[in-house]
């Protein structure tokens, strides 16, 4: 059996339309429900539930025939080594594990696979690295594979006496690819969707009451007291947490911690995990030295890194043995993220309260006004970013590299299409002595054959790890979050001024 990326992939013309227009749908057929219990007109509350429905309806309809294909395929069984395993020992019946197999079918090759799955606690001894498990899948999708949990006498008596060998990559795994241009336009088509059906309902919903004031929402104000008081609430006990010191991030231990080993990844892996390292740190309890594994679930990937690179360790208080790792040393920190959400869902409400209250204008003067502020505030540091990051490239070492392995991972989206990421691994040694090695995602042609290809590689002196091979697309590139903050700026202060001048 042959394993080869076919089918539509994530960022497909379909896919994209597809999402667009479900985008769109989700804007018309909310705003459209919500305006019909406003304005109190039936036709158009039917019509926000029938959209969805209609839609749903067609989306099953287009798939009966490839769900029909599936129910008639026959699965195949075989045996599978078990390569790594990664467990939730906390749950007490059946623990979420997710594994990699070389799955080595009768009479066709062996293939790598990832997956999850729920193993009872009972099974874990028989599922461990090294061991070897019976699993079904389908023949044309074999990224379904399972694990069989009570497999026959016959096929746990193979089982029992066989050896296996790791299979090759690619890894086959079915975790949907985020697509960004997808995701993208999926918002676009909602917000589309949501300003079509509020300029035809116009009308009814501003005109009749003259100009800049809603109609009456009774039931909306205590609502949105409610809302604003419960999240007030929230950010408040926040707020004093930190203050006492109580949150999660001020009880976590904070260690600065140095990569003691590179293991160079293998051709044709995966780049699950990022780059395997041996890391060493200092238990400030014991005082002892610490070596640990970035292995399994543990933290941020590492995507680049060589032999006494610093790196960020933490750790919940009491718990040493569970560690973290991040790429960059990370300082202490207060725990302020939620109660800062929670203080802007609250503004949100106050804002949606003086629109109701006082007219629709407030709520442009609402979310323009600190929108346009908070981009303001922010665009000198991306100036100063972007001005950085062109003195580092203006004096960047450029040393010789090579593509030392190039990972492989195939996955199947929500439709069954199968898609590949490619990542190429690329390896230098700076001019001070370190050998790096990382992941190479931009700015190299034809990754997919680049394995063993001699590059040469832009890296500042004091951070290899923000290396590049083509300095004149990263210039060319360095204007374009600057602009954006401009425009984010331009368009929410425009709303403001609007506004304002409504008001």
């Amino acid at each position: 059996m042959t394993i080869t990326a076919s089918g539509p992939t994530r960022d497909a013309p379909p896919e994209l339309a597809l999402g667009f227009l479900t985008g769109g749908m989700i804007g018309v057929s909310l705003t459209s429900f919500i305006g019909g219990c406003v304005v109190e007109r039936p036709l158009l509350i039917v019509t926000g539930v029938a959209l969805p429905a209609a839609h749903g309806l067609a989306l099953l309809l287009a798939g009966l025939p490839r769900r029909l294909r599936k129910a008639a395929s026959v699965p195949r069984t075989a045996l599978a080594r078990v390569e790594t395993l990664e467990t939730d020992r906390g749950v007490p019946t059946d623990v979420p594990v997710r594994c990699e197999l070389s799955v080595v079918p009768d009479g066709a090759p062996a293939f790598r696979v990832a997956l999850r799955q729920e193993v009872h606690v009972s099974e874990l001894a028989d599922v461990r690295p090294g061991g070897v498990v019976v699993v079904t899948y389908p023949p044309d999708r074999p990224w379904k594979a399972r694990i069989v949990r009570r497999p026959t006498p016959e096929w746990e008596a193979r089982a029992a006496g066989a050896r296996l060998d790791a299979a090759p990559g690619p890894v086959l795994w079915s975790d949907p690819e985020p697509g960004r241009a997808g995701g993208y336009l999926t918002l676009f088509g909602l917000l589309l969707g949501t300003a079509a059906a509020l300029w035809l309902l116009r009308a009814d919903l501003f005109g009749s009451r003259g100009h800049g004031s809603l109609p009456d929402l009774p039931g909306w104000v205590p609502f949105l007291r409610l809302w604003c008081a419960a999240w007030g609430a929230a950010a408040l006990v926040g707020f004093v947490l930190s203050l006492a010191g109580l949150t999660k991030a001020q009880r976590t231990v904070r260690l600065t911690g140095r990569i003691v080993r590179v293991r160079p990844p293998r051709h044709g892996g995966s780049r699950h995990g990022g780059i395997s390292v041996v890391v060493s740190y200092r238990d400030p309890v014991t005082g002892r030295d610490v070596t640990a594994t970035n292995d399994g679930e543990h933290g941020e990937v590492i995507t680049a890194a060589w032999e006494g690179r610093e790196i960020g360790v933490d750790h919940p208080r009491g718990r040493p043995h569970a560690p973290r790792f991040s790429p960059r040393p990370e300082p202490p920190g207060r725990g302020l993220g939620k109660p800062s959400c929670a203080v802007f869902l609250l503004y949100a409400g106050l804002v949606a309260l003086a629109a109701i209250e006082w007219g629709w204008p407030w709520a442009l003067v609402g979310a323009g006004g600190p929108g346009a502020l908070y981009a303001a505030v922010h665009l000198p540091g991306t100036v100063r970013a972007r001005t950085a990051r062109l003195a580092d490239l203006a004096a960047m070492d450029a040393v010789p590299g090579r593509v030392v392995a190039v990972l492989k991972d195939v996955g199947v989206d929500q439709e069954d299409g199968t898609w590949t990421r490619i990542t190429p691994v690329v390896s230098f040694t700076t001019r001070a002595g370190a050998t790096v090695t990382a992941h190479c995602t931009e700015h190299l042609p034809d990754p997919a054959g680049a394995y063993g290809r001699e590059v040469t590689v832009h890296h500042p002196p004091s951070d290899p790890a923000r290396f590049t091979l083509d300095p004149a697309a990263e210039r060319r590139g360095q204007g374009l979050d600057v602009l954006v903050n401009v425009l984010v700026t331009l368009v929410c202060g425009a709303a403001a001024a609007v506004g304002a001048a409504l008001l």
